[in-house]
């Protein structure tokens, strides 16, 4: 019994010190046994150094916080075609995604009814002509016995009417033509610019019905960018206003054309469209980044030329009573060639312009 509980305490112990090593090498791997600098604790660079070069005092500016919004580039231009007569849908030539030209047929429907239609017309104006030909005839001839004082002035009254009424028919057979034949055009559709097919919303086969779109179809000549801006800083915002826009890698000037007049309840954001006049920066889906300067806030300023970096380490070189001595420091953005100081330095200390290398 007593061996038993000798070999259990060993076991015990054997694992608490498996434990405790296993601790201690993780605190190693993370640096827990090397001393940190915090930012800010100045170091003497060897012996105290004279200054030779130009210096630069840090200074406190008001600068404007730059916020990027996600966004999405879009088409300005986005329409729906959908005939103007009911007809079923005999087939569509293109596909979503597909390029198009302007005026090219994308669409057609079945054109049999109204190419009835047309043949009806057609008869009824030859009908007309011919009951205008008769009607002619009849006013001639009582007009040439009128004159002979053989009909009376009842006759040639009704004669004219006859005639009058044929003309009038002959007239709107010929219109009925004109209207059946536009109507007959209109089984073909077309598209009304040159972009690109973002959906079909309806296939062959379907039932067409005017107004209701048969292919939503968007332009690619002009582009806008479109992001949900915060109330706090839409605010800011005006027509007209000039933006930038973050595309892959570069950046491009955008000038607000829309703000949505209200918020969306939901997200407390107003919906911005920007003007892109590059078409070919881009396709209509793309991811974008708009930049907007909101609100504005202190900060330290130095030459960025003056911090210099040793992996995570960031120093500038601080003049101290006519020597220099290596001071650790924390920066943040880069402005324009100026560095945010976050910690290490205050407003009035002097730093080297340039880090030694």
């Amino acid at each position: 019994m007593s061996t038993g509980k000798h070999s259990s305490i060993s076991k015990l112990i054997q694992a608490l010190v498996s434990i405790l090593g296993l601790v201690l090498l993780l605190v190693w791997m993370q640096g827990g046994f090397t001393a940190k600098v915090q930012p800010g604790t100045a170091h003497a660079a060897g012996k105290n150094e004279p200054v030779h070069g130009p210096t630069v005092t840090v200074m406190s500016k008001e600068i404007h916080e730059t916020l990027l919004w996600p966004g999405t580039v879009t088409a300005r231009t986005v329409t729906q075609i959908a005939p103007k007569v009911p007809a079923r849908i005999l087939a569509i030539y293109v596909n979503t995604g597909d390029t198009i030209k302007t005026g090219q047929l994308v669409a057609r429907l079945d054109p049999n009814e109204l190419g009835s239609r047309v043949t009806q017309a057609r008869s009824s104006l030859m009908a007309a002509e011919a009951q205008a030909t008769k009607t002619g005839s009849d006013l001639r001839r009582t007009q040439s016995l009128f004159d002979q004082e053989a009909a009376t002035q009842q006759s040639l009254e009704a004669a004219q009417a006859a005639a009058h009424m044929a003309q009038a028919q002959v007239a709107e057979a010929r219109a009925s033509i004109e209207v059946a034949q536009t109507l007959l055009a209109e089984t073909e559709l077309h598209s009304p610019f040159e972009g690109t097919v973002l959906r079909r919303n309806q296939e062959p086969g379907d039932m067409a019905m005017p107004g209701m779109p048969v292919l939503t179809v968007q332009s690619g000549q002009r582009l806008r960018v479109e992001a949900a801006i915060p109330t706090s800083c839409a605010g800011d915002l005006h027509v007209g206003d000039l933006l930038n826009a973050r595309i892959a890698d570069k950046t491009y000037p955008v000038k607000v054309e829309e703000i949505t007049p209200a918020a969306d309840p939901k997200t407390s954001t107003f919906l911005v469209k920007a003007g892109l006049e590059n078409a070919n920066v881009a396709k209509p889906g793309v991811f974008v980044w708009l930049e907007q300067n909101c609100g504005s806030r202190k900060t330290l300023l130095i030459p960025a030329s003056a911090v210099s970096r040793s992996g995570q380490l960031e120093s500038v070189q601080l003049v101290l009573e006519g020597s220099l001595r290596l001071r650790h420091i924390r920066t943040g953005k880069l402005r324009d060639g100026w560095a945010e100081v976050l910690s290490g330095l205050k407003e009035g200390d002097v730093v080297l312009a340039g880090a030694n290398p």
